[in-house]
């Protein structure tokens, strides 16, 4: 049951979903006004024009690089700055990779994750990673990845290696940014989804999975 004052439609036809440019504060203050479960059925509208709502698709994450991050992030376990039981461990193999990608895709997943605890790619794994992303799209996968910041000119190398989707969370509130993270700024982050965006690749930010 809705806790809002004002009548609820539900008898309408989905619409599509506008791109992120036509959204103003005024509308997004709007949304967010709506009661939950109103919220819940827009969404499901959406999902259900562009996608079969009987289906779900398997997705699988691995951490390629576990471990001795030298970011600072307070939600972390594979922080250097916090004393937990996560270990630094070395960089997976290209081998390690696919052979777990296959076992993926033998089990259903349509995507393949790969996940690694640093600040950015580094120069000296670079070759490496593309190659880990290279043949994994060869097994017929759809390609994700979560590598932390990103130089200039990372991002279209990594589209041209074959990736889809990068991930890449905003973590909380511009103003609370400070109060979670020291080691980089709110604005570090739109810097490298706007580098994203700008290379061709989709966009896999918190809630916000979609191709452009």
């Amino acid at each position: 049951m809705s806790t809002s004052s004002s009548p609820i439609t539900f008898a309408r036809p989905a619409t599509p979903h506008p791109a992120a440019k036509t959204w103003s504060v005024a509308d997004i203050e709007a949304l967010l006004s709506l009661p939950f479960m109103e919220l819940v059925f827009r969404a499901a509208e959406v999902h259900r024009q562009f996608f079969d709502p009987t289906k779900v698709q398997l997705s699988t994450l691995i951490s390629i690089k576990t471990g001795g991050c030298p970011e600072d992030c307070g939600y972390c376990p594979q922080s250097v700055h916090h004393d937990t039981p996560v270990e630094e461990q070395p960089m997976m193999t290209v081998d390690e990779v696919i052979a777990a990608a296959r076992t993926a895709k033998a089990n259903g997943a349509g995507r393949f994750c790969m996940g690694a605890a640093r600040r950015g790619p580094k120069d000296a794994d670079l070759e490496q990673t593309l190659r880990m992303v290279s043949e994994v799209k060869a097994l017929g996968m759809e390609t994700c990845a979560t590598f932390g910041l990103l130089k200039d000119g990372r991002a279209e190398q990594l589209k041209e290696a074959g990736l889809d989707f990068y991930n890449h969370n905003l973590d909380t509130a511009p103003d609370k940014y400070a109060d979670i993270i020291q080691t980089r700024e709110y604005e570090d982050r739109l810097d490298t989804l706007g580098k994203v965006r700008s290379a061709g690749l989709s966009v896999c930010c918190g809630g916000d999975c979609r191709p452009e």
